[in-house]
């Protein structure tokens, strides 16, 4: 190609690229990143084509300063329009990383792509996979951006902090793809180019990662990996496991490296010691919570509502045990506050770590509230509280069949919370003997229901018949519309798949639609005034999962403090709803009916029974 041509192409390509930015003069507006301005914003000066590409280059520079991402991508692209070969890739590329400043990913791959078509420069390239990779993950295209995160793996000038960036970003796609051996050598690998604070952070993903395996999963990965570190780090998580003790731990970390002479040491324990129970601990109700990234607000929240509690009921204070999500950690702290004089535990959350309490727990020791069932598990002491969602979705089953009903379509998102819930209401369905017009599900924010609506009321609907509908805050408008559409007055029945803390609106409702929700999340209820205003204190910016689990952090307070006193033959009238205790330690809760319509939400003292 000649030099006119050249610059013909990239003329062209440049015209191509400012119609798909889609902002013509509103590209020199400029951007706000949150609250609206209080007086009107001076606009950015729009890119002159005339300035020539060094002059507009300039101007783009200082738009970007000035936080016109947008304006300075158009920028750039007029200058690589008025340049040719290298210099015109590099504004196309300075084009596409402002685009993406800019919050317009699409337009950074189509950027990104134009880079990687005419670029040959290695190093260029890199950079351009990198942007398209972030451009493509930011539009939630993961599986695209994973191909170009692994070739830029393969170019040598990869800067190190963009190749550890990309390592992780790989090691969560696969995680996420349930390739967890690949996740496990990607996080390996990026640990030599961290330091300090990020290299702590990596090593708790690895071991969360490890945690989560079994361990014949890691022995039969130790027999897979030729990697000399990788089978350093599974063969420290099986000494672990097997050694909880920190001293007999170290022991044995140091005979391994003895036995294979040359291995660096990966420094397994020394970022990670095990909380304990001391003696400030004898008469305390002790907690144990799980501190990991994912639970640790979480655990905050249940923290601050246990108490919370012990102060307006003036009860035992509440000592709160750090663990780790290994399970034989979990067993020894469990053990070492049963020593300290713990009278009682709430938690272990986990299931992994439920069970492990369970198995070294004695008859004499003291009695346990487990935050969460475990099917099965029955044990003299060990109590039980749900905590999902899905005891919301066992009670509305109970509770529609007492009322009458006998048919139910089942509609759900297809999601991990959506499917666990379904399947909660449909065992005790079937066991309250109900039977199933149909299932389907839904992909969550699609605003696509209409087909599985159709699929589930594919049944001969009666008079007796009802619909269980499993929707988050942006389906559930939409999704009772569809029912509507295909049956106006069929009752529905909701349970919102969110963990928030505020009930359902649904302005435009017609025919029934049910609910039960926590007097907690409705107000005014005992302990409710000073509860809230205590825990406004202590979690003043919490989110409302956070709230939740406050609630639930009160009820579980009164809950052990009623096993410890023997006093378990009454229901305790709690924040999250009237609480019982059944057989074999489990708690079962009811919570108060609501009707959902145009008037907002009317609380009901009991469900009206099914059509004549």
């Amino acid at each position: 190609m000649n030099q006119r041509s050249f610059l013909e192409t990239g003329r062209r390509s440049a015209l191509v690229l400012l119609a798909a930015l889609g902002l013509g003069a509103c590209a020199s507006m400029p951007q706000s990143g949150g609250e609206p301005p209080q007086v009107p914003a001076r606009a950015a000066p729009a890119p002159e084509p005339s300035s020539g590409p060094t002059a507009l280059a300039a101007q783009a520079e200082r738009l970007q300063q000035q936080g016109h991402d947008l304006a300075a991508a158009k920028a750039y692209i007029q200058a690589a329009a008025e340049t040719r070969s290298d210099a015109q890739v590099a504004y196309l590329l300075r084009a596409s990383r402002a685009s993406l400043a800019g919050n317009k990913p699409q337009v950074a791959v189509l950027l990104a792509d134009e880079v990687l078509r005419l670029a040959h420069d290695p190093k260029l390239r890199g950079e351009a996979l990198w942007v398209r990779a972030r451009g493509l993950m930011d539009q939630g295209q993961t599986p695209q951006a994973k191909g170009n995160l692994e070739e830029l793996l393969t170019i040598e000038s990869t800067p190190p902090e963009v190749r550890a960036a990309a390592l992780g970003e790989l090691a969560t796609i696969f995680r996420n793809e349930k390739h967890d051996l690949t996740a496990l050598n990607f996080l390996i690998q990026r640990d030599s180019l961290l330091a300090g604070p990020d290299k702590t952070e990596n090593h708790r993903r690895i071991r969360a990662l490890l945690d989560a395996q079994s361990s014949a999963k890691l022995k039969n990965w130790q027999g897979r990996s030729g990697n000399p570190i990788v089978q350093e780090w599974l063969a420290f998580a099986l000494i672990a496991r097997e050694n909880p003790e920190p001293a007999a731990r170290e022991a044995a970390f140091s005979q391994w490296l003895q036995q294979h002479p040359g291995h660096p040491v990966i420094h397994w324990s020394a970022d990670e010691s095990l909380p304990t129970a001391t003696a400030d601990t004898r008469g305390d109700i002790c907690a144990l919570l799980p501190q990991s990234a994912s639970y640790a607000a979480l655990s905050q929240a249940l923290a601050a509502g246990l108490e919370t509690a012990a102060q307006l009921r003036a009860g035992p204070p509440v000592h709160v045990i750090d663990t780790t999500g290994n399970p034989s950690f979990t067993s020894v702290l469990f053990q070492r506050g049963v020593q300290a004089g713990c009278v009682a535990f709430v938690g272990p959350w986990l299931e992994q770590d439920i069970r492990a309490v369970a198995s070294v727990r004695k008859p004499s020791d003291p009695p346990v509230l487990s935050l969460g069932e475990v099917a099965g598990l029955k044990q003299d002491g060990l109590y039980q509280l749900p905590m999902g969602r899905g005891d919301a979705a066992r009670q509305i089953a109970a509770g529609a069949y007492r009322a009458g009903y006998r048919a139910a379509a089942v509609i759900y998102p297809q999601d991990s919370s959506g499917a666990s819930i379904q399947a909660d209401f449909l065992a005790r369905w079937k066991k309250e003997k109900g039977t199933v017009l149909g299932v389907a599900s839904f992909i969550p924010g699609s605003g696509r229901v209409d087909g599985a609506v159709q699929q589930a009321l594919s049944g001969v609907i009666g008079r007796h018949s009802m619909v269980f509908l499993v929707a988050g805050k942006r389906d559930l408008a939409t999704s009772i519309a569809a029912i509507r559409a295909t049956n106006a007055n069929i009752p529905v029945f909701v349970v919102d798949s969110d963990a928030d803390d505020a009930l359902p609106v649904l302005p435009n409702a017609s025919g029934p639609v049910y609910a039960v929700e926590t007097p907690w999340a409705m107000h005014g209820e005992p302990l409710d005034s000073r509860a809230r205003s205590l825990l406004h204190q202590e979690l003043p910016q919490a989110s409302s999962a956070q709230w939740q689990l406050a609630g639930v952090g009160l009820d579980a307070y009164a809950l052990i403090q009623a096993i410890v006193t023997k006093q378990t033959a009454e229901p305790i009238d709690g924040v999250t709803g009237r609480l019982h205790f059944a057989a074999h330690g489990n708690i079962d809760r009811d919570m108060p009916w609501v009707q959902i319509g145009p008037g907002g939400v009317q609380r009901l003292s009991q469900l009206p029974p099914a059509g004549p």
